[in-house]
């Protein structure tokens, strides 16, 4: 049995691939990266556009998920838009031309840490919402969170994404300095949440 998981980051497909290891199947990469747009303003419709796009083009069980940041003192941004959070014109006034020859995710995280460089608040989740889609009628989904708050400055080199300005609640690093990331995150609890009807079906 095959599952593709649908990203085209090597990082992420390492990640829920190794988490879902116990089901003892083929992971497969999509052959080639959908333009699939992301229109809709939460995480699970999202993620369950992006599965059904995959598993219409390309006929197999398909694993999308649509993760983010969620921060309070910015009323729930950079949220659906957490990975192009740099193009979005909110806050757009803290970035520099220069700082656009950065790679997208340093870019991102310097947005935030510039936009809340005078703010107390700095509560913060991770969300992760994962669509299974096995048929064009069939689909499920689980949905997971990690609190925590965001660090003054990055630091850690494990993960990626906001990891290195993310501290999670009983820690004092940034995710990017946990080994054991993969098991207290945010995708891991919304894959624990499906893992037992993914057994049933594939």
């Amino acid at each position: 049995m095959k599952l593709m998981i649908c990203t085209s980051n090597k990082k992420k497909f390492e990640e829920i691939s190794s988490m879902l290891k116990a089901l003892n199947i083929e992971f497969v990469k999509p052959p080639y990266e959908l333009d699939v747009e992301e229109t809709a303003n939460t995480f699970l419709s999202n993620a369950y556009l992006k599965a059904r796009a995959y598993y219409e083009a390309f006929g197999i069980p398909a694993l999308a998920d649509d993760s983010g940041l969620v921060i309070e003192a910015l009323g729930g941004r950079p949220g659906v838009y957490s990975a192009r959070f740099y193009k979005e014109e909110f806050g757009s006034h803290v970035l520099k031309e220069e700082d656009y020859n950065l790679p997208k995710d340093d870019l991102n995280n310097l947005k935030v840490l510039r936009l809340l460089e005078n703010e107390e608040n700095r509560r913060a989740k991770f969300v992760s919402a994962i669509v299974v889609m096995m048929s064009n009628s069939q689909g499920i989904f689980g949905e997971g969170e990690l609190k925590g708050y965001i660090a003054k400055e990055p630091s850690g080199s494990l993960g990626f994404g906001y990891d290195p300005i993310f501290i999670p609640e009983g820690y004092d690093v940034s995710l990017a300095n946990i080994e054991h990331k993969n098991e207290i995150s945010h995708r891991r609890k919304a894959l624990n949440a499906l893992f037992d009807m993914l057994k049933k079906v594939l």
